[in-house]
């Protein structure tokens, strides 16, 4: 949240135990932009936060991955 965003963005996530989480940002080429986490992360409320002041306007996307599960939403910069 927010989107769409400008600047920055929250990325909000939630697990039911201990897992191995990664996040990664592509854009619309599905060119990986960066990885915002990576690692074991344990049960409960996460948020990993993109700055993206350096992108240019335009429809990202995001795939968290936690465990064997993935989950990807796309997001709209504007500046």
């Amino acid at each position: 949240y927010p989107n769409p965003f400008n600047a920055h963005t929250t990325i909000q996530y939630s697990l039911p135990k201990q897992l191995l989480v990664s996040i990664d940002i592509f854009d619309i080429l599905g060119r990986k932009i960066v990885t915002l986490a990576e690692g074991m992360k344990p049960a409960g409320e996460h948020q990993a936060i993109w700055d993206a002041r350096r992108q240019s306007s335009g429809i990202y996307f995001y795939r968290i991955k936690a465990g064997d599960k993935f989950e990807t939403k796309k997001m709209e910069l504007i500046k």
